[in-house]
């Protein structure tokens, strides 16, 4: 028998769970009359059931962009929820063909595909590391999917629902990808595939946690496109700069390898077609007094589980929701599957 006190009311005790039938249909009848008991008994279903399944939770994953204002956007970030097995990449090695496209175009399709295949980017079998996308060791379903819908401005914010996300190993590591604008193959992601653990999440002992992405020194060069302001993405977002790329995957191919964007390297003082009138100043990712805590801050929280009729639908990988010129810079927005599914 399980008693609710309502004060409020005229009756003091409600029974539920007795065989008494007149006493069932009169508890009935006053549950349905007074919402604040009704809501009382919803509610202690609710904590009974999701004590009772918490083998999956629904994260939120948040990107505020850190530049100043003038300074670096983000492409919509690909983030990845899995057990450890994918390592996306390691300095002086060449960058894989689903990095290749995150980096030049901000296109994760490729990136996503080969994420949720269980693939991974080097290749450890032969005792040492290669660059190589080959079968990753997985155990359970990885997840994945966007952040944002587009170029993501100094100051902004934008954040996404993940859901079923598993509470085991399967889904205890984070790893990001985003293309910097304006560039040719600069981006931001993590190459060390247990550097960000969600385990303090899955397990209860925290709700959020966050962490800088980007910061002095760490943003990369894919290595993949000759740096090049002529074919360069997003330019038309900083009014100055050449016209840039019309379509994906316009630039000359580098066939170089991944390395840091590092003193004593000055971003952008390398690309071809450099104007000499346009400020960089604001650009400069490496710039400490302009970007103390990096490009971006990553937080990702716990939040209440979504009712299945109000979560949102989203295609199987591959699917294309649509194509989006933004500036110059072709993008397309594929709203990554979510119920799928360091080096920094």
């Amino acid at each position: 028998m399980i008693i609710f006190r309502d004060k409020l009311s005229d009756f003091h005790y409600i029974m539920v769970g007795t065989t008494n039938k007149s006493i069932l249909d009169t508890s009935i009848i006053i549950m349905l009359k007074n919402k604040k008991i009704l809501s009382s008994i919803l509610a202690f279903g609710s904590v009974l059931a999701t004590a009772s399944t918490a083998t999956a939770l629904t994260l939120k994953v948040e990107v505020e962009n850190l530049a100043p204002t003038g300074g670096i956007q983000l492409t919509p970030v690909w983030v990845g929820f899995h057990d450890g097995s994918f390592d996306s990449y390691d300095g002086g090695r060449p960058a894989q063909p689903g990095i290749k496209s995150i980096a030049e175009d901000g296109d994760a399709t490729l990136l996503s595909a080969d994420f949720l295949n269980n693939l991974t980017y080097i290749d450890t079998s032969g005792g040492t590391r290669v660059s190589a996308t080959v079968p990753s060791t997985q155990v359970g379903t990885r997840k994945d999917g966007l952040v944002g819908s587009g170029p993501i401005a100094p100051g902004a914010t934008v954040s996404e629902s993940f859901y079923d996300i598993a509470t085991d190993s399967s889904n205890q590591y984070f790893s990001y990808a985003s293309m910097l604008l304006p560039s040719s193959d600069y981006l931001v992601f993590n190459g060390g595939p247990t550097t960000h653990n969600l385990l303090s999440l899955l397990n209860g002992t925290e709700t959020t946690i966050s962490f800088f992405i980007g910061e002095t020194n760490t943003v990369n060069d894919a290595g993949t496109e000759v740096n090049d302001f002529s074919t360069s993405a997003g330019n038309a977002l900083f009014p100055g700069l050449p016209p840039g790329q019309t379509g994906p995957n316009q630039g000359a191919d580098q066939n170089g390898v991944v390395t840091n964007v590092a003193d004593p390297i000055i971003p952008f003082a390398d690309f071809l077609n450099r104007p000499d009138d346009f400020d960089f100043a604001n650009l400069n990712f490496n710039n400490t007094a302009l970007y103390p805590n990096g490009v971006a801050r990553v937080t990702i929280s716990v939040v209440p589980d979504q009712p299945p009729e109000e979560a949102v639908s989203v295609p199987e990988p591959g699917a294309t929701a649509g194509l989006f010129a933004f500036g110059g810079l072709l993008l397309v927005r594929q709203r990554l599957r979510k119920n799928n599914s360091t080096k920094a």
